[in-house]
């Protein structure tokens, strides 16, 4: 019988290869289609991953109506869970290769989803196959998840939980080792202005996700206004002017980072707004609506709306303005992402932030919110995972809470778990999660498979 280290490493550069099926498919969310709500790329990576599944030794493969499927063996009435996605988030510009067609590099995969989360997600149902292989027993069935929409507001897990039974323990290998387990709550809504007439600005378009501190937003004035910007530009770097057809337009670059941690970023959303305030070519109804949005993007923290706090078990509270645009009646609208801890109950993080956005004539629209969880970090099976993590590693890391979210804070009693590894940061060509460049550690891959298959051993021994 191989060690699941010896399984892990004969098995790398079959790894690798299915790692590529999965990521040369372009499964960023998409217009619906028939049987395929979230669009056709997302369900051309739910087939493949079947495929995979399937040659993986697992018993059966169900999709659930296009918003989720799952590949599962053993028990379906007492079953652990792991739970990866499918979808990704858009690409952005500055990537050095086509995103959608994997490659290696130094020890390295590149492509959008290898870290994010395909390569995790494959990582763990190799994992299973080396129990289905050495035949372990299974106490508890074994149902990984292949979620379709976790990039845009985690429907699909919504749509599990009404309609299919919850594992008695789930992880989800989505974030980092050891163990993550609690997370922020996370609000994100729109604010959007009353109409604004004969306003400057014909039109603005900044960020593509919700999550995500955009590093590049666009603008367009009328072209008289041309100087006034470039007055207001002079000694500041990150914008670029273009004239054409009696306009002009401004390109505001940033420093792009996870919602869940701005700090030290740029949001170029912000960077925009900014310029165009300081030009002084705003007025009225325009310049305050600017000066709301410039307020909530200028206080990462959420003093500027009320909200910033701490507690003492998670980072301080977070908001960033991920999107920005103007509707089609001429309203200015900023999406909002924020990220709280148990300072401040959710209901009073709504109202806070309606309120300010009332002062300035602003609506708040689709609301999502979602409270934070907590478990404890001496629980059995946070111990085991931790213990485990450390066995393979040589490490004494301890478990962890995040700002980040992920699938487990929609499970009753799930974590975080992996794959990256706290310290080993990759070279500067290497993006992370939602950045342009994103790679991930092959090595590190192929660690994973050897952590995740010890874990699934050892929970298979915990009483749920």
């Amino acid at each position: 019988m191989q060690t699941a280290k010896e399984f892990a490493e004969s098995n790398r550069d079959n790894l690798l290869r299915d790692l590529k099926r999965l990521v040369d498919i372009n499964s960023i969310k998409a217009e619906p289609e028939e049987g395929a709500p979230y669009g056709p790329g997302v369900k051309a990576a739910e087939e493949e991953a079947f495929r995979i599944a399937k040659e993986l030794g697992f018993e059966k493969t169900v999709d659930c109506d296009g918003r989720i499927g799952y590949a599962h063996s053993g028990s379906e009435d007492r079953f652990l869970g792991v739970i990866g996605h499918l979808d990704v988030v858009p690409v952005g510009d500055g990537w050095d290769s086509d995103p959608f067609d994997m490659y290696e590099k130094e020890g390295y995969v590149m492509g959008r989803g290898t870290g994010d989360d395909k390569g995790p997600l494959l990582a763990a149902m190799y994992a299973c196959k080396y129990l289905f292989d050495n035949k372990i027993p299974l106490r508890y069935g074994i149902r990984v998840l292949l979620g379709c929409d976790e990039e845009c507001g985690m429907s699909d897990l919504e749509y599990y939980i009404e309609n299919y039974p919850e594992p008695v323990f789930a992880f989800t290998p989505d974030a980092g080792f050891p163990v993550g387990h609690g997370e922020k709550g996370i609000y994100h809504a729109d604010l959007v202005s009353t109409p604004i007439k004969d306003g400057k600005i014909l039109s603005i378009s900044g960020g593509m996700a919700s999550n995500v501190v955009p590093d590049r937003c666009t603008f367009t004035v009328d072209g008289r206004y041309a100087d006034a910007l470039r007055a207001a530009a002079e000694g500041r770097d990150g914008y670029a002017f273009s004239e054409e057809d009696g306009k002009v337009t401004v390109t505001a670059s940033g420093k792009a980072a996870h919602a869940g941690y701005p700090w030290g970023s740029v949001n170029a959303n912000l960077q925009a707004v900014s310029l165009l305030l300081d030009s002084g070519i705003l007025e009225g109804e325009e310049k305050k609506a600017a000066e709301f949005v410039s307020g909530v993007m200028s206080d990462v923290d959420g003093g500027f709306l009320g909200i910033a706090a701490e507690d003492g078990r998670f980072e301080r509270n977070s908001i960033i303005g991920g999107m920005i645009s103007i509707t089609e009646d001429g309203r200015l609208c900023l999406n909002v992402n924020s990220r709280y801890n148990t300072a401040i109950p959710a209901e009073q993080i709504e109202k806070n932030i309606s309120d300010k956005a009332a002062e300035f004539g602003f609506e708040v629209r689709n609301v999502g919110n979602s409270g934070p969880f907590y478990l404890e970090p001496d629980s059995p099976a946070v111990k085991l995972m931790c213990d485990i993590f450390n066995s393979v590693t040589g490490r004494d890391d301890k478990p962890f809470v995040m700002s980040g979210g992920t699938y487990a804070r929609m499970m009753h009693n799930a974590v975080s778990f992996g794959c990256e590894i706290p310290g080993e940061e990759g070279p500067e060509w290497v993006g992370t999660a939602h950045m342009k460049n994103e790679g991930q550690s092959i090595d590190i891959l192929v660690k994973s498979v050897e952590i995740y298959a010890q874990t699934l051993m050892k929970l298979q021994e915990v009483d749920f």
